[in-house]
């Protein structure tokens, strides 16, 4: 059955998050990417049928407060711990995409009593030099639907990255996009290792890596090397996929962790 998310405002500190919850049971925060988590997707609503999901924008985001006030990645981490706080979750499983899911793992290395299991899909926060993946900041507007898909044509592309019916909409478009890639910026330009190799050693949870076959930004490797540092990592590769592999294949998404969160 459909969850309609509720959509509320909450501030922690001074700073107010806007956030979208749905679905009863055990707590599961789900930590966005790059582009937001651009709606509430399927796989969401598949997890709300046991789970007591809390989708927030990071600063930066929607209408989410601006980052203005983190000076780091240290910052933006201890915010995290203090948004658990606000929201009364003491442990929930945690879910992070791309830059969502290095905030995820910052988290359980700093603060490991404060998560229960982990999902790591396509993370940055390790840098390969043999796999740098595209400069998404300099990419153009029009060839994003190409580097986040591995089917830019697709019905699915097309619904969750529509081409601007008008120049106001090109033009909000532009503004949003503009506000959002400079907040990930500040944390993880001109690469994305800030430490975080230093730290994953010190995550004891269960944890799964998904990584997408056809992935511009997040090469397959990079699950690897996200494993070989997480004692009991598993890795899973989505066939037929592009970075937003939760949207583009929600189905065989959340079959993963559908199982993995079942143990």
């Amino acid at each position: 059955m459909s969850k309609r998310p509720n959509e509320r405002t909450v501030t922690v500190g001074a700073l107010p998050i806007q956030l979208a919850s749905a679905g009863s049971g055990p707590p599961l925060i789900y930590l966005h990417g790059a582009f937001g988590y651009l709606g509430w997707p399927e796989f969401l609503n598949e997890l709300a049928e046991r789970f007591t999901v809390y989708a927030p924008l990071h600063p930066g985001f929607g209408e989410s407060g601006d980052a203005d006030e983190f000076d780091d990645l240290l910052d933006l981490t201890l915010f995290h711990l203090d948004l658990l706080d606000e929201l009364r979750l003491e442990s929930p499983d945690v879910v992070g995409h791309f830059f969502g899911a290095m905030m995820a793992a910052e988290l359980a290395a700093i603060a490991g009593n404060r998560v229960n299991r982990l999902v790591l899909t396509a993370p940055m926060g390790l840098w390969l030099e043999e796999h740098p993946g595209i400069d998404y900041f300099a990419a153009a507007p029009d060839k994003l639907r190409s580097i986040l898909f591995a089917d830019a044509d697709s019905d699915t592309a097309l619904r969750w990255l529509p081409d601007p019916d008008t120049d106001e909409q090109r033009h909000q478009q532009r503004i949003e996009r503009t506000r959002s890639l400079a907040t990930i910026a500040k944390f993880m330009w001109p690469i994305p290792d800030k430490g975080l190799k230093k730290r994953l050693h010190r995550i004891d949870h269960p944890t799964l890596v998904v990584v997408a076959e056809q992935d511009q930004l997040v090469a397959p490797a990079y699950g690897n090397a996200f494993a070989d540092r997480i004692q009991g990592a598993e890795v899973s590769t989505i066939s037929g996929a592009g970075h937003l592999c939760h949207l583009e294949r929600p189905g065989q998404y959340g079959k993963l962790l559908g199982r993995f969160l079942s143990r």
